[in-house]
């Protein structure tokens, strides 16, 4: 739950510095924001797919016969 926790606060984060760079008053300011937003989304990224891989795999069979595997958590 933790992972959860700071991947939250890692998204709300992230939101902010895409804020700063849509609200940049320069081109450098807009860059800066930019490197930071990349970096905030890796992080991001990086706590959900622990988060994941910290969960039991569990496969069910649906009505059809086929096996549904987990739904992955991939953030674009």
């Amino acid at each position: 739950m933790t992972t959860l926790i700071s991947a939250t606060y890692a998204l709300q984060r992230q939101k902010i510095a895409v804020e700063r760079t849509l609200y940049a008053r320069s081109a450098e300011e807009s860059q800066l924001a930019a490197r930071w937003a990349s970096a905030w989304h890796k992080l991001v990224q990086r706590k959900l797919d622990q988060d994941l891989a910290a969960r039991p795999v569990v496969i069910r069979a649906d009505f059809s016969g086929f096996l549904v595997n987990p739904p992955s958590r991939v953030l674009h």
